[in-house]
């Protein structure tokens, strides 16, 4: 279900196919269950009275919305007609009698008959879900699986290195054929994300021919801002991606979509230290959608503030704290030296997913000169030794107890884990990244270390 989830985050992100202004027409989603007994357990043959309770919860601490809510009459049977605001995976529970007997997830589209049949006791080992959606999932997860099993032939060595790009491109055609034999399920989202993070790897040429026929799907708008732009940007420069960002821009009228795109061309000036461009830019985004205090957007509170403080070219705030190894780091102290202070929490996933990859450039880039330090936001010192029972630590470690969390969050607006701010010998900010961001520091850093 992780990938249920990762779709709607992008959905969240790019405003795509989620989007509540989106202008399609929308149709009922049809509902039936068949719920028995086995003999062994119940042999009257009634299987009246069993609950089935599907609800919508925003978060942990939201109130829950009820999708459907039926009875089974004495065949096991219920059905009815679910008004869906939104398509996701939503939370099923069955019960009789007042006791939860069992729990599951549903996908759940737009004019789609969703059927789940099943069986008590071993209700999960017999259960039966058959729609739209689920036929499509089944045939995308036997792909994904199998493109799994052979990325783990390829890295253990038992593939020989010239017949990896055909068996990567067997996969990339079968992902590819579920995305358009599937289209407007989620499975086809997923197989269009898989192929171009596919081809990224080994053809990206052949990714962005694949993203620019995609179109008529709403998640390869979101590919566009991100792996197109990318693509772009590094093939042919900067104006060619802003070119390219207004193209993808024209084709759609989804409001959410253009807004982010807008972002996004913000966003490629301010990480290409065009600073004077992306400060113009955001004050023409806020006048272009009539924003006021009550209603600033997250985002757009974020960039204006780095752009404020924390642009390219600023001294860096100013900050102290004491590393595990004793020593005192201020911005004063560290005038004459390049450095990366990076912020997150040891437990965050991303991060753990990062450290092999920072160990790496840690070893290659100190012994030129780069200074690397961690400020962990952890509450528990036990999580953060925990995390280094597991791993070498090649760095210093900021001490819990030696700097304010508050002060940081608030001057460096840390927003996201990981964080991570590279600085020049001068204490001048080289740039902000945060996530997946750091596996473009590389060059930064190179650079950096060249005007030492």
């Amino acid at each position: 279900m992780k990938k249920i989830f990762w779709a709607f985050t992008i959905c969240v992100m790019f405003g795509t196919a989620c989007s509540a202004e989106q202008e399609k027409e929308v149709k009922p989603t049809l509902f039936s269950a068949k719920i028995s007994v086995a003999d062994s357990i119940d042999q009257t043959g009634d299987y009246s009275g069993f609950q089935v309770l599907i609800f919508s919860k925003k978060s942990a601490s939201a109130s829950a919305d009820t999708l459907f809510w039926g009875i089974t009459d004495s065949t096991g049977f219920v059905n009815g007609v679910i008004d869906l605001k939104d398509e996701g995976a939503f939370p099923t529970q069955i019960s009789r009698n007042g006791v939860n007997l069992g729990a599951i997830r549903l996908l759940l589209a737009y004019d789609d008959t969703v059927k789940v049949s099943g069986e008590f006791p071993g209700f999960q080992e017999t259960l039966v879900v058959d729609s739209r959606e689920s036929r499509a999932m089944k045939l995308y997860d036997r792909v994904d699986t199998g493109y799994k099993r052979t990325s783990q032939f390829i890295i253990s060595g038992q593939i020989a290195d010239s017949l990896i790009p055909g068996e990567l491109q067997k996969w990339v055609n079968l992902y590819w054929e579920v995305y358009q034999d599937h289209k407007g399920t989620f499975a086809s989202k997923f197989a269009l994300e898989a192929t171009i993070n596919l081809l990224r790897q080994y053809d990206s040429p052949q990714m962005f021919s694949k993203l620019n026929q995609a179109f008529d799907e709403d998640l390869a708008f979101g590919l566009a801002i991100t792996k197109g732009k990318e693509y772009v940007a590094k093939n042919f420069g900067l104006e060619k991606a802003i070119t390219y960002l207004d193209s993808v821009k024209a084709l759609t009228k989804e409001k959410e979509i253009i807004r982010a795109i807008d972002q996004s061309v913000i966003k490629i000036n301010y990480d290409s230290l065009r600073v004077e461009e992306a400060r113009e830019l955001l004050e023409k985004y806020n006048k272009k959608y009539n924003l006021d205090d009550s209603e600033l957007s997250f985002w757009y509170k974020n960039m204006r503030f780095d752009l404020t403080y924390l642009a390219p070219g600023m001294d860096i705030p100013e900050f102290s704290f004491r590393t595990s190894d004793g020593d005192t780091i201020t911005n004063s102290s560290m005038i004459g030296k390049s450095y990366l202070l990076e912020f997150t929490l040891m437990a965050n996933q991303l991060y753990q997913s990062q450290y092999e990859e920072a160990t790496v450039i840690y070893q290659i880039y100190n012994i030129n000169g780069l200074e690397y330090f961690t400020i962990p936001f952890d509450q528990s010192t036990n999580t953060i030794i925990a995390f280094f029972e597991e791993r070498d630590r090649y760095w210093e470690i900021a001490d819990p107890p030696s700097f304010d969390r508050k002060a940081f969050v608030e001057n460096f607006n840390i927003q996201y884990f990981p964080t991570r701010i590279l600085v020049n010998k001068q204490g001048k900010i080289v740039r902000k990244y945060i996530g997946e961001e750091f596996d473009g520091i590389i060059p930064a850093i190179t650079e950096t270390l060249k005007n030492n």
